[in-house]
């Protein structure tokens, strides 16, 4: 039987309990609504729950992914199993955090970061569970998973003078060229430089790097050349083929100096496609004396990786200090499609908050209250499939598969405050929210807004 400690176990009670206010709104309004109207009031009611999905989805983002650490291996013997597996609960704790703090946290900055110990973490976990375990009288060996609590570390980073990221990069396929002797090596048996990117550990931070099998559909799509080359078209193939979000080229190549005789392994990064697209990096790693071949590739292989999830933190930490908002159209063609958005905005690391301007049949506009710059805020956005574009006024915001050209304009249909129903047309394929006598514009007064999204801080 597994022994089982309840006291350690135990989950965190629901955190929304207001969301139960929603059936009593419904109520509310229910005695208020004009038979005529109740088809408007269908689409309302989706938008209203559909704000009440939102929120959950907003305790759910601090929750999962950034804020979630899995594969917390512990391994701990004592004079019993439950004692055992107490203090490997405990260690997990300990382990889980270091490990949030290392992906958030840039390198240097985590030197200044006080030592918690499990007692003073406990309080920032949410919930953990296990997700496998092995026991014997002694000893206690298992995987746990943590989630913490968003607000609650923020909070401690912020009291401790310390800046962070949170905004996870799509993921980047990852192409090993290696030049030997003249020849650039990609597919090719051997290719020491793959096979020592083949050896870094799976990404635990921001920056999801994917490296391809070398089957032969990899080598149909693209040649070392063609990567090197930066041919769009073939690096587009294998990378939505893998689903990823951009390809980072990395050249590896053996040097050696001329007078000295000194040798060296450099490496030059290359983005192409996504919000990092025509970065290049070059870095240069030393033999040590008696340093083999194979060391310094794996070596350079590990700290190349290390550095390019340095280099997205320093490039995406939250400056609370710094607060902006904007004005942004939102072009539509279904209710589905707004609801789509509200989720996506929900958990974006820059945004404080977002809030419901006007909304017409084919447009919604939306305030959105963020940290940083503009353009930290339009790559987070883009990280969620978001497009974010200056138009002449404001600004426009768009889902990355919809196409601007066939983007509605919004001055050609009705623009109507939030929250009013009205009988739709038999011609309608979904709910809409119809015209009011007094149009809201996307320069409306505080008056006319209404707060959609407020994501815990």
């Amino acid at each position: 039987m597994m022994d089982i400690n309840l006291p350690a176990l135990r989950r965190i009670a629901n955190a929304r309990p207001e969301m139960n206010g929603v059936l009593r709104i419904s109520q509310r309004l229910s005695g208020r609504i004009h038979a005529r109207l109740w088809i408007g009031l269908i689409g309302t009611l989706f938008i209203v729950v559909g704000g009440g999905v939102g929120g959950i989805g907003n305790a759910i983002a601090q929750t999962s992914g950034v804020y979630t650490v899995g594969g917390v291996n512990v391994d701990r013997t004592a004079n019993t199993a439950a004692v055992a597996r107490e203090q490997a609960i405990n260690a997990g704790h300990v382990i889980a955090f270091r490990r949030l703090m290392a992906r958030l946290v840039p390198e240097r900055q985590r030197a200044v970061l006080p030592a918690l110990a499990q007692s003073d973490i406990v309080p920032l976990v949410l919930s953990f569970e296990l997700e496998s375990e092995k026991r014997s009288s002694v000893r206690y060996l298992g995987s746990l998973k943590f989630r913490f609590r968003r607000a609650d570390v923020r909070q401690f980073l912020q009291s401790s003078g310390v800046a962070f990221a949170e905004t996870r990069l799509k993921p980047v396929l990852l192409l090993p060229i290696y030049d030997s002797a003249g020849a650039k090596l990609l597919w090719d048996d051997p290719n020491p430089w793959f096979l020592a990117w083949n050896a870094v550990p799976p990404s635990d931070g921001l920056v999801p790097l994917r490296l391809p099998a070398g089957d032969l559909a990899d080598i149909r799509d693209i040649s070392a050349e063609q990567a090197v080359a930066g041919n769009t078209g073939q690096l587009a193939l294998i990378a939505e083929r893998y689903g990823a979000s951009s390809v980072l080229v990395a050249e590896g190549s053996l040097t050696a100096d001329p007078g000295s005789g000194a040798r060296s392994l450099t490496v030059a990064t290359r983005y192409f496609g996504g919000t990092s697209d025509g970065r290049t990096a070059v870095r240069s790693f030393a033999y040590a004396e008696g340093e083999a071949d194979e060391a310094v590739i794996g070596r350079a292989a590990q700290q190349v990786a290390l550095q390019v999830e340095e280099d997205w933190k320093q490039e995406n930490l939250i400056r609370f200090d710094n607060q902006d908002s904007l004005i942004a159209r939102i072009a539509l063609t279904d209710l589905r499609q707004w609801v789509e958005v509200r989720r996506k905005l929900q958990g974006i690391a820059f945004v404080q908050r977002w809030q419901l301007v006007a909304m017409s049949r084919r447009s919604a506009s939306v305030r959105l209250t963020y940290y940083g710059d503009p353009e930290q805020l339009r790559i987070a956005l883009a990280q969620r499939d978001l497009i974010l574009e200056p138009e002449a006024v404001d600004w426009l915001l768009r889902d990355s598969r919809q196409a601007r050209a066939g983007s509605p304009d919004p001055l050609a249909e009705e623009t109507v405050s939030p929250g009013v129903a009205a009988p739709v047309s038999s011609g309608a394929a979904a709910p809409v929210l119809p015209g009011a006598d007094t149009p809201v514009l996307p320069n409306a007064g505080p008056s006319n807004e209404r707060t959609e999204g407020d994501p815990a801080r």
